[in-house]
């Protein structure tokens, strides 16, 4: 090739490069013109995508949820009885010697009159459910109050609640008496029965077993007679009698 074709290939070659394209700036220079977002690369071989995040709420069935613990969710809606007789308030279940002891009782045998049963049952419950106002308001549903005492004193449950406080198991003793045989005398009808008839035999003293100590059932029958509690209620159904003493 001479010397003048050379030259004209490079003159030719000149012109072509000034025709192509001038490049756009790079990302990051202030070009005017904002940067188009960038694809995620595509996962690599042995790469394994990252999942997209869920959407839907923590159900009941899902892993993730809390679920309340057995326990607590019972103890949260449980009555456990107190209220179910009476409407006592659950803060006083457990407080008094008759918690522990079961409110349901059979009718008396022989039968007894619809209210003196009726009378007798609730009182019982309300015992068992630590309630000193139900208490209260058995007492002075029929009648006017009842003989609680010897010495003074007018709220019933209140006298209760005291001697309970001092270890006194009151309400219990309530409760056991009730379910004892009865006997009826002049306008009551008397529980324990041997209040009436008298502890004539051993087996009248065994019967009281566990209602009270088995020395103050031995002072008892050494001096011939039951001074322990009484509880006495009439036809009607009104509670007059839950005294203890000569």
């Amino acid at each position: 090739m001479n010397r003048t074709s050379l030259l004209s290939l490079c003159v030719a070659a000149s012109l072509v490069a000034c025709t192509e394209r001038t490049p756009s700036p790079a990302a990051g220079v202030d070009s005017g013109v904002a940067a188009a977002p960038v694809a995620p690369a595509a996962p690599g071989k042995g790469q394994t995508p990252s999942p997209a995040p869920s959407t839907e709420s923590q159900g009941a069935g899902s892993p993730d949820a809390v679920v309340p613990d057995s326990a607590t969710a019972e103890a949260a809606n449980a009555d456990s009885g107190v209220g179910e007789y009476t409407g006592a308030p659950a803060a006083e279940k457990g407080t008094c010697s008759a918690a522990s002891l079961s409110p349901r009782v059979a009718p008396a045998s022989p039968a007894l009159p619809a209210p003196v049963e009726s009378m007798r049952q609730r009182i019982i419950a309300a015992a068992v459910a630590c309630d000193y106002t139900a208490l209260n308001t058995l007492a002075d549903e029929n009648g006017k109050a009842v003989r609680f005492t010897f010495g003074d004193g007018t709220d019933a449950g209140e006298y209760w609640r005291a001697a309970e406080k001092l270890g006194n198991p009151e309400l219990a003793r309530i409760v056991k008496v009730l379910k004892l045989p009865y006997a009826k005398q002049d306008n009551l009808y008397f529980w324990p029965a041997v209040h009436v008839t008298g502890a004539t035999s051993d087996k009248d003293w065994g019967a009281l077993k566990g209602i009270y100590p088995d020395e103050e059932i031995a002072g008892m029958k050494d001096q011939g007679s039951y001074l322990g509690l009484r509880v006495g209620i009439t036809p009607e159904g009104d509670w007059q009698i839950a005294v203890a003493g000569d």
